[in-house]
């Protein structure tokens, strides 16, 4: 580590606040990076190099002041780190009243440099998964290969681990943010609750400014049901404290590559609730079914589909669909469906004649009521 301007200066801040003595801090040159005097900044401290080349403390009085250009009466002690000595702090003063207060200073910059040096190695690692995560969910361009060696060598991520990816989505993010407490610090504090609802996570970072990705072991929650209890309740957590979120999870795949297409099932998931908001409990990407295989379709394809019966569903009423609808929901019992739309059987008859009538199809037979779900499904994706 090396003592810089930008590291010795916010130590020397807060010292000031409570020491009554002149401390100055040198790097390993002896220069004086960081004073409670600005007059003496960045000048060479002789009492310092001393120190350095001898790794003792110096302790100056006032008649030894023309042997160390630069210095003043006190002591000066060497700092060190991971054991090596990295720069000088001194203090000015008698020292016959410095001696035991000056080895509290020495402790108390040592300490604040093994935090500051920590917190940037945290952060350093945290940007490292933060560029591998982008990386990984990139929309367009995948290199696997390379995406498996960033894992190993530089976040020493174990990639044979088999892992489902939950994503959440959180829509008034900057809502929470404040001069105070600005968007940066309100994600890491989501970060942090997440790790306390999820403790063993493979991996997490934001993607952007509303998308955070999670990565599950498959150990932590080995069936469908614990996965999305686990999810259910980290929404519910994060509601609670006045967020507007979504969750939604993939399956679970071992590798880079089965890493990111859980992601990308995720995704969909997450795409599909925006679709069919009155779905919003679909979040596992298996809890949708047949409208994830349309989802899949290319959209020239479906459009294709769409085209061949636009001109009769086009003049499905309102009425029509939500009867639709229902009858789909409840696996076409015409018993359930009527009671469900709160009307007479023969009310229930009429309507999908009148349908028949309009398209050709008949909500009753299995293959073309099959073909009405998909129209109305892929109506609704494009409506998104």
């Amino acid at each position: 580590m090396h003592i810089t301007e930008e590291l010795a200066y916010p130590i020397i801040e807060k010292l000031k606040t409570i020491v009554h003595y002149n401390i100055n801090i040198m790097n390993e040159s002896g220069v004086i990076v960081a004073s409670t005097d600005s007059t003496r900044m960045n000048q060479v401290h002789e009492g310092a190099l001393y120190v350095l080349k001898q790794k003792s403390s110096l302790i100056i009085f006032e008649n030894d002041l023309d042997k160390y250009h630069g210095s003043k009466e006190g002591i000066n002690l060497p700092i060190e780190f991971m054991g090596e000595i990295i720069g000088v702090v001194g203090v000015t003063g008698s020292p016959l009243e410095l001696d035991q207060f000056v080895k509290m200073v020495k402790v108390t910059v040592e300490v604040m440099l093994q935090q500051v040096h920590f917190h940037n190695q945290l952060q350093h690692q945290k940007t490292l998964m933060d560029n591998w995560l982008l990386d990984l969910v990139h929309p367009h361009y995948f290199d696997e290969r390379k995406n498996e060696a960033f894992a190993h060598h530089y976040i020493h991520l174990e990639t044979s681990q088999p892992v489902q990816v939950l994503l959440v989505q959180f829509t008034n993010l900057f809502t929470h943010s404040t001069t105070n407490m600005p968007l940066s610090m309100v994600k890491e504090d989501l970060l942090k609750r997440i790790k306390l609802q999820l403790p063993k996570l493979h991996f997490q970072s934001f993607i952007n400014d509303s998308h955070c990705v999670v990565g599950i072991p498959a150990s932590v929650c080995p069936t469908k049901g614990e996965v999305i209890s686990l999810a259910k309740r980290l929404q519910r957590h994060l509601q609670e404290k006045a967020f507007i979120v979504k969750t939604a999870i993939g399956h679970v795949y071992p590798g880079v590559g089965g890493y990111r297409k859980s992601y990308l099932e995720a995704h969909s998931s997450l795409e599909l609730q925006e679709s069919f908001p009155q779905l919003s409990d679909h979040i596992h990407i298996q809890d949708w079914g047949i409208m994830d295989f349309i989802k899949r379709i290319p959209l020239e394809i479906r459009q294709e589909f769409m085209n061949r019966y636009r001109e009769q569903t086009f003049q499905l009423s309102d009425t029509l669909r939500h009867t639709l609808q229902r009858l789909f929901d409840c696996q076409l019992n015409m018993k359930e469906t009527a009671n469900a739309l709160h009307i007479h059987r023969n009310t229930l008859l009429y309507r999908l004649e009148s349908v028949e009538e309009l398209t050709g199809l008949s909500p009753r037979t299995f293959d073309d009521a099959m073909i009405l779900r998909f129209i109305l499904l892929i109506d609704d994706m494009n409506k998104e």
